[in-house]
């Protein structure tokens, strides 16, 4: 610009905004510079001085002063402007700066008038007029090297002004970089240029996550299948075990790719595993785990999406652990410490009855039997005394009659009559409790062949639905509870044997799945049914947590559309603990949707998934825009990372790169919008256009074909014979295209 004329706004701000749908976005003052056209390469030199400020200011108040003396309105007008600045400095303790500002562009020849007016209307904007004196530009652009400055001619070269106002002028925004992390997760920054992240925000050398566990929101359409075959290509390509629970074949590319193991669900033959299957070192260190998986499935089952009452969580709690104890621990008998437990427990029982007095013996009744000269008749009266033989009774009867001598002897004192009746008393109290023990021996005896009588021979639902409907009738009659085992037994009949699902639950998972580093259970034509699409879902689920355990290293479990399958009370704490737990073991659980509404309306997804959840991803939002406050307050989302989401697929930075789109990522309050920009390889291998895939499978065997003849060919020396095969091939998938 003109020195002369210094063409600047009096008042600069550090910042200017953008309308983005609808959103003022602040950005840089100077951001157009990437984006000027037709360069090659743009360099904006920022050059700051700071002068000596006394010699400078006593400068500035002389210049004052001279303007004063002359009554021009010019000089009032400069005079003020000085005071300005002073004031300023006074009040706000700035620094007075030389500066120099100038930008340098690189562009072919005959794009010089273009660029020059681009930057011309851009600094204009910002109330900017530059000069367009060329005599200087070597000097200036020698004068901008690292260690030049000196060399500016602060007559024509250099304006003072205001420090703060000087850092106006620096370019404030950066390139994104990458990070130092073992897992690295590549992405492009919005215009366009690779950057490495850690996707988990839990590996890096700066830690932004407690755990790894994320959630993807995004509607149809907008690259939400694209970006997660992109992340899973990368988890795969360093050692992570992953295992995808798929609705729309959005996988079958990348798993053909990799070689992984897909597994679709149908009529013929569907997706059988049996969850009750239990090895012993599993039962003896996780066996509460196992526990609470396999009451979630049950419940699942019987209760649908209602919760179980405490009634019958108990009596679902107790036949497990009871099955399990039968199978590891087939019953003989009782332990004398355990039939001492029982008959306490049952004698505590048995005073709840409302029939109590009569299982007791009257106190009349005892005194009478003790008193008497004759002999009990009967065993049945021993067993009333609890006296074994008659030298208990003799015994007893002794003891009995000198306390009662005792207690009548007029020679005695006082205070030992009285002692002897407390203690006759006592003895008959303890009596009238025993005779409760008669009973409940016998009770205990009636358990104790009940426990013998219940088997399991292998674990399966068979067998515990055998083992639970032979029990829960005997746990209801000793404890006099209710519960509906007729219906309870009709619901879960469907999966018992002869049964339409019986080979859900009962048939065994290959065991070779353990070993597979990439798994896909494709389960769409299941989706819209309500009752096995979430057992279906619980069960993979239980499956990676035993891969997890057993198997060292980085997992990851991805649900695709699974909101239906775990929005119900019942799963939803087994999926929070399931989010809790595949953090200690090197774990990623994480679940993918379409839907915005899942979030909004269901509170077990916010408790159990969006909570524990420290990474958020989130596609194009535009079309819910206008009803975005709720989803915003559920996420916990700040005003600006509200307006990074709306920016995404909104920038003019398309020209010149591969297909991509955008995606907004928060790890902990750490967010920003990322480009999922892939190769063309990978695009083929990720696409989910039936057309695209239909047509992949025509190419792909015949290019096999073709690798296989050219070997042959060029082993033989022969010409291939692949011509016309060819030919067909290719114009049927431009035909599909």
């Amino acid at each position: 610009m003109d020195i002369d004329e210094i063409n600047l706004p009096s008042i600069i701000k550090p910042y200017t905004q953008t309308n983005i749908n609808g959103y003022n976005i602040a950005t840089d003052l100077f951001s157009f510079l990437t984006n000027i056209p037709f360069s090659d390469c743009v360099v904006f030199n920022q050059v700051v001085q700071i002068p000596n400020q006394r010699k400078l200011l006593r400068k500035l108040q002389g210049k004052a002063k001279r303007h004063g003396s002359m009554p021009d309105p010019s000089n009032k007008i400069a005079k003020a402007d000085i005071e300005e600045v002073l004031n300023r400095l006074a009040v706000d303790s700035s620094m007075l700066v030389y500066t120099n500002f100038n930008i340098l562009v690189s562009c072919p020849v005959d794009k010089v008038t273009p660029v020059t007016s681009y930057l011309e209307t851009k600094l204009y904007e910002c109330g900017i007029m530059p000069s367009r004196t060329a005599y200087n530009q070597l000097e200036l652009f020698t004068d901008s090297f690292p260690g030049n400055a000196y060399a500016f001619n602060p007559d024509y070269d250099l304006f003072l002004t205001l420090s703060d106002a000087a850092l106006c002028f620096f370019f404030k925004e950066h390139l994104k970089e990458s990070e130092q992390t073992p897992l690295t997760t590549y992405y492009t920054d919005r215009q366009g240029l690779p950057v490495c992240i850690d996707f988990t925000g839990k590996e890096g050398k700066v830690k932004m996550t407690d755990n790894a566990n994320f959630f993807c929101i995004g509607p149809s359409g907008s690259g939400k299948s694209f970006h997660t075959n992109s992340v899973v290509r990368q988890l795969l390509e360093q050692n992570t075990d992953v295992v995808i629970v798929d609705t729309g074949d959005s996988y079958e590319g990348i798993c053909g790719y990799f070689g992984g193991t897909y597994i679709s669900y149908t009529k013929e033959k569907p997706i059988s595993m049996n969850p009750f299957k239990v090895t012993k070192e599993e039962y003896e260190l996780n066996f509460g785990e196992k526990k609470n998986f396999l009451k979630s499935l049950i419940f699942l089952i019987f209760k649908g999406n209602e919760l179980p009452t405490k009634i019958e969580d108990m009596l679902v709690n107790q036949t497990i652990v009871e099955y399990y104890d039968a199978y590891f621990h087939p019953f003989e008998k009782f332990t004398e410490k355990e039939r001492e437990g029982l008959r306490q427990k049952l004698l505590v029982d048995a005073k709840m009855e409302e029939d109590y007095d009569n299982y007791s013996t009257r106190m009349e009744d005892i005194d009478e039997l003790i008193n008497t000269e004759e002999p009990p008749s009967t065993v049945e009266e021993n067993r009333m005394l609890m006296l074994p033989t008659e030298a208990h009774r003799q015994k007893l009867i002794r003891q009995y009659r000198s306390l009662n001598a005792l207690a009548h002897d007029q020679g005695a004192t006082q205070p030992e009559r009285e002692r002897a009746l407390c203690i006759m008393e006592k003895f008959k109290k303890e009596l009238y409790e025993n005779s409760f023990l008669i009973k409940i021996e016998k009770q205990i005896d009636y358990l104790e062949v009940q426990k013998r009588r219940l088997r399991v021979k292998e674990l399966s639902f068979n067998s515990y639905y055998e083992f639970a409907l032979e029990r829960i009738p005997q746990i209801t009659s000793q404890e006099k509870i209710s519960f509906g085992i007729r219906d309870f037994a009709a619901i879960l009949k469907q999966f018992y044997r002869g049964g339409e699902l019986e080979t859900t639950l009962n048939s065994d998972l290959d065991v070779n799945l353990f070993d597979e580093r990439f798994i896909v259970f494709e389960i769409d034509k299941i989706k819209d049914d309500p009752v096995l699409f979430p057992i279906v879902v619980l069960i993979i689920m239980d499956v990676f947590l035993q891969k997890m355990r057993i198997k060292k290293g980085r997992k990851a479990l991805i649900i695709e559309e699974a909101w239906k399958a775990i929005a119900s009370p019942t799963m939803a704490e087994y999926i929070k603990y399931l989010y809790k737990t595949v953090r200690k073991f090197h774990g990623i659980a994480g679940v993918v949707t379409q839907e915005l509404n899942d979030v909004i309306d269901s509170p077990i997804v916010k408790e159990a998934i969006i909570n524990n959840s420290d990474v958020k991803i989130l596609l194009d939002q535009t079309k819910f825009k206008d009803r975005y406050d709720e989803i915003a307050a559920i996420l916990g989302l700040t005003q600006i990372q509200r307006q990074q989401i709306f920016t995404v697929n909104a920038l003019n930075n398309r020209e010149g790169r591969n297909y991509f789109k955008e995606v907004w990522i928060c790890r902990g309050q750490n967010s920003d919008v990322y480009g999922v920009e892939e190769p063309p390889e990978c695009y083929w291998a990720y696409t989910t256009e039936r057309t695209e895939k239909e047509a992949l499978k025509i190419y792909l065997p015949t290019m096999a074909i073709c690798r296989k003849q050219s070997r042959e060919s060029r082993r033989t020396g022969s010409k291939p014979v692949m011509t016309s095969i060819w030919y067909s091939q290719e114009k049927s998938i431009n035909n599909k295209k």
